[in-house]
């Protein structure tokens, strides 16, 4: 898992590197950690770790056993300053916030606390069997039944987090999991922002090419924030390459700012001409004017998935899933 990074507006506004802000190390390094298989010493909370899954500047995530529940977890550790002062309220008031959003396509987050010996803030989550969406996306691009397919699982989840008021803020591959059986799983709600809270003084967070013009901007954001996002990552499965794709931070945010992108068909002529005024209306660089419901956007992907795409990992068979759709389509088209 590629974990998200914390960027202050500074940097992107006097063109200095674009590098993280915050380099203070996360208490459990991989040294601390021990291999899968044997017994570890290295504890947070109740929590056994027994190895490491990726690290970022500000976060590491972990694979952990829980011994009270007899499962292994994921735990992404956070740095100790994180917890310092008015802090630690907040991550205690946003995880619980977090914590509230329940869906089969979201990442359940099963506890939270502070490690008292250490002071490191950690989020316990379910553990996830598959890859994420980015490693897939390295061989290329993804049919696109499946791929309008897994989008509108993730906007079906954005939408029941929106309807409670919280946007992700980082929606991009490296943050949609894909199971051995073929679903997809959002995670990474840790940088979510409860929306009312969002502003101009909140830092830019997540990756350049998957940022939207408000976020560049520092304007507030909202739900349209995300589904600006997940109009990119569309893109790319179906064409295998970014719409605002540059070699620098400021070329990529000149690019989301005011580039318009190829429409999708004429990358892939293979696609049907209608995914491109349904990416289109995702990449509204006004706000106003963009899609604006992740559910409207859901309802109108699953049709575009009726055609049978076997399941993404080799061997595995879920003649459910693509019923599942297809009853999904014929319930939207019934009632059109």
């Amino acid at each position: 898992m590629i974990l998200s990074q914390y960027f202050s507006t500074d940097s992107l506004r006097t063109g200095a590197p674009f590098a993280p802000t915050d380099d203070t190390p996360i208490v459990v390094s991989k040294d601390q950690v021990c291999p899968e298989g044997r017994s570890s010493s290295v504890q947070v909370g109740r929590y056994q770790i027994v190895g490491t899954i990726g690290a970022g500047a500000t976060s590491k995530v972990v694979r952990a056993f829980d011994p009270m529940i007899g499962r292994h977890v994921a735990i992404k550790l956070f740095s100790p300053q994180l917890a310092e002062g008015a802090g630690r309220e907040r991550f205690i008031k946003e995880a619980r916030v977090v914590g509230q959003i329940s869906h089969p396509s979201i990442v359940a987050l099963h506890d939270m606390g502070i490690d008292e010996a250490t002071s490191t803030p950690y989020l316990v989550m379910e553990h996830i069997e598959g890859q994420p969406l980015d490693r897939i996306l390295e061989k290329g691009s993804v049919p696109y039944p499946r791929a309008c397919a897994w989008i509108a699982d993730v906007a079906t989840a954005l939408h029941v987090a929106h309807k409670k008021g919280i946007i992700h803020g980082d929606v991009k591959p490296a943050n949609v999991l894909v199971t051995e059986d073929g679903k997809v799983k959002l995670t990474d709600f840790g940088m979510a922002r409860v929306a009312s809270h969002d502003g101009k003084d909140t830092p830019l967070l997540g990756t350049p090419a998957y940022w939207c013009p408000e976020q560049i901007l520092g304007k507030p954001q909202d739900a349209r924030s995300d589904i600006f996002s997940l109009g990119i990552v569309l893109y790319e499965m179906v064409t295998g390459r970014r719409p605002f794709d540059a070699e620098s931070l400021q070329a990529i945010c000149q690019k989301v700012m005011s580039a318009t992108p190829l429409p999708v068909s004429q990358i892939n002529s293979s696609l049907p001409a209608g995914l491109n005024e349904l990416i289109a209306s995702c990449l509204e660089k006004d706000p106003g004017r963009r899609r604006n419901s992740a559910e409207d956007l859901a309802l109108d992907l699953y049709p575009f998935a009726r055609r049978r795409v076997e399941p993404q990992t080799a061997g595995a068979n879920n003649p459910n899933a693509t019923g599942s759709l297809r009853n999904r389509a014929t319930r939207f088209l019934r009632s059109a």
